[in-house]
């Protein structure tokens, strides 16, 4: 009975001291010896495709004579299962790992590492993460390390009295300066053991890191794609992929589309992420896009719904909008995103190594951009009542002057939803253009793997005037109503679709389309009217208003023969030589994509004088004809007129008057 009191005791004084630090504030007895055989850069990993199995890795100067791990799920470290290590001499250094397998989902174990009874270090702990049905995940994503110890330890501080909810971390790639040199393996386990000895970490191979570096003999990961060198893993509703720019694409790629495949068809999967080292997109200057992968892996990206792709490489933060392999990108939204049909390129490389600034202007699809030391913290939710998961990225930043690095802050957060099925609208798709015609369309539900037993489809509809008049239709397909439709005026016209389902969840999709039914306007700027021309064809100068104008054309004979123009100009030489002088009528016509016709006429006159072979031109000839017998007329007629009035003053006068 003494005994189980003591033991009682003893148990609750270490369980109240325990808890009294935080999770991740577990080195409270801070036995921190340097000595030779002192086991340090203590570091969590995975050989699995879950975290329920954990690889213990740390080093010692000397070589250890007893290594061990003590591991339990009391803090006490009663009833432990006691597991000795492998061992390997890398240059100058002692690598220990301890393989745990076999642990329990959602357990928060306690371990001690020694290398003899003199040499033991704290009492650590570390959390497994839930089942793969679980509702939230938590984790860190951070890249470029390699140089500055003093930024990766303050990085590491930061994270672990910032968030006490982290279930693992991703580095995408340059943990270390040299990859050949194990004292750089050293140090960086050294500098972020407040972190890594308390979370699992993933990591991906970066071009410091060497291909025939030390990294694999200092980091255990999955080994289901090519000797670690690429993996993939599963936790919670995330399917991880670690892609490795450094190696042979070819197996590589074949490997990663199988891998896609097995996402889609695991109903848990509602999310997938990949990363690697080396951005696919570049823009900074200097550095070129990775051609050879963008028309091989983006594809795939593409095809089977990558959410997020994260790289390193360039040191500043970087984020896309949802982007496709031609870099045709969506921008209609900066931070909040509903089921986006393309991934987000992300780079992290602002973990240690020397800053970059990107140069150059920004490209058009960047929606975030900023040189500064950081890391992202991801999480994801699952909501089977709203039959939703959304995704929450931060990025913090820590801020730096001359050594002194200041508290974090968000510099950017995105948000990104999906729901649990989906209202695709497969036609018409967005800004098609359209006349008189209402336009058809083809809509299609597919759920989003999110739960095969959520939902079955009750109704759908659909509304162009934002829900006045609501239209039910069948099988996906159909044509707007007319009626309607002719309500709506020319421009832009917004058709929402909508479905709900056996819970009551409503899903919905819109669609903007171009209504064009307005003719174009023609102005006849040249020839003005009535204005004379003679041999040489008139100059024409004509504006066109319409956006989409298809095709330009006149006629001088009402349509029998058409001229098609695409600039300003002379009207067609042979065609004014068929026309006699005279009155000539020039009519302009346009139509535009949706067969709307306008036309505008001008009338001029044509006259050209006939040829003289060396005489008197012709109406010259008139005019002289004309003055001489209008002259000869006047001057008869003075000669008449004179003569009467000779006569008239001459007449003899009456005698008896």
């Amino acid at each position: 009975m003494i005994t189980l009191i003591a033991n009682i005791f003893i148990s609750s004084f270490f369980l109240v001291n325990f808890m009294d630090c935080s999770r991740f504030f577990n080195d409270c007895q801070n036995i921190k010896s340097s000595g030779p055989l002192t086991p340090k850069g203590i570091r969590l990993t995975s050989n699995s495709t879950t975290s329920q199995d954990i690889v213990i890795t740390w080093y010692t100067e000397n070589m250890a004579s007893e290594p061990k791990v003590l591991y339990s799920e009391n803090p006490t470290l009663l009833n432990n299962i006691t597991i000795t290590p492998s061992m390997q001499y890398v240059d100058i250094t002692y690598l220990y790992t301890a393989y745990l397998s076999n642990l329990e989902s959602n357990h928060t174990y306690f371990y001690q590492v020694s290398s003899d009874s003199s040499n033991v270090r704290e009492t650590l702990n570390f959390t497994t993460t839930i089942e793969r049905n679980t509702n939230v995940l938590k984790f860190l994503m951070f890249g470029d390390s390699r140089t500055n110890r003093t930024v990766r330890q303050k990085i590491a501080e930061k994270v672990v009295s910032s968030f006490d909810d982290i279930d693992f971390t991703i580095h995408t790639g340059d943990i270390v300066a040299n990859g050949r040199n194990q004292t750089q393996w050293n140090n960086y386990f050294e500098d972020i053991e407040i972190l890594s000895k308390i979370i699992p970490g993933y990591y991906i191979e970066g071009n410091h890191e060497h291909t025939d570096g030390k990294m694999y003999e200092n980091i255990y990961l999955p080994s289901n794609g090519m000797n670690s060198y690429y993996y993939s893993f599963s936790l919670g509703p995330i399917k991880f992929i670690g892609l490795n720019t450094n190696r042979d694409e070819g197996i590589q790629t074949s490997w990663l589309e199988s891998e896609l495949k097995l996402a889609d068809q695991d109903n848990e999967t509602f999310w997938k992420i990949a990363y690697m080292h080396e951005p696919i997109f570049n823009s900074m200057v200097g550095r070129s896009d990775l051609s050879d992968l963008i028309p091989t892996w983006c594809p795939l990206f593409e095809q089977y719904g990558i959410d997020l792709v994260f790289a390193g490489h360039n040191h500043y933060y970087e984020r896309s909008y949802p982007m496709n392999n031609l870099k045709e990108f969506d921008s209609d939204s900066l931070y909040e995103f509903n089921n986006p049909s393309n991934p987000m390129y992300f780079i992290t490389g602002g973990a240690g190594a020397p800053l970059y600034t990107r140069g150059g202007s920004n490209p058009d699809y960047t929606a975030y951009y900023n040189s500064t030391y950081h890391f992202i913290v991801i999480e994801v939710q699952v909501d089977d009542v709203k039959e939703e998961t959304t995704l929450i990225l931060e990025t913090w930043a820590m801020p730096e002057n001359a050594g002194v690095f200041g508290d974090i802050y968000l510099i950017d957060k995105i948000t990104i939803t999906k729901k649990g099925a989906l209202l695709n609208i497969d036609y018409p798709n967005k800004n098609n253009l359209f006349g008189q015609n209402a336009p058809e369309f083809n809509v299609t539900f597919s759920k989003r793997n999110l739960d095969p037993t959520w939902y079955s489809i009750n109704s759908t509809w659909y509304t162009i005037d934002s829900g006045l008049t609501n239209f039910t239709f069948e099988n996906g397909v159909g044509t707007i109503d007319q009626l309607v439709w002719d309500t709506k005026p020319n421009g832009t016209v917004n058709i929402q679709f909508f479905a709900n389902d056996t819970l009551g969840v409503i899903y919905s999709n819109e669609v903007t389309v171009q209504k064009d039914i307005i003719a174009p306007q023609i102005s006849i700027n040249l020839p003005i009217m009535n204005q004379t021309f003679g041999e040489d064809a008139p100059i024409f100068n004509i504006t066109i208003k319409d956006a989409n104008l298809i095709a330009m054309w006149y006629s001088l004979d009402g349509g029998l023969t058409n001229i098609i123009f695409t600039i300003n100009g002379s009207i067609n030489q042979i065609e004014w030589n068929k026309f006699p002088n005279g009155i000539v009528v020039i009519t302009f016509f346009a139509n535009d994509s949706m067969g709307n016709v306008a036309y505008q006429e001008i009338i001029v006159t044509k006259y050209i004088s006939e040829p003289n072979n060396g005489l008197i031109p012709y109406d010259l000839y008139l005019r002289f004809i004309i003055t001489i017998t209008v002259i000869t007329i006047i001057v008869l007629f003075s000669i008449i007129i004179i003569s009467w009035r000779k006569n008239l003053f001459q007449f003899p006068l009456r005698k008896d008057l």
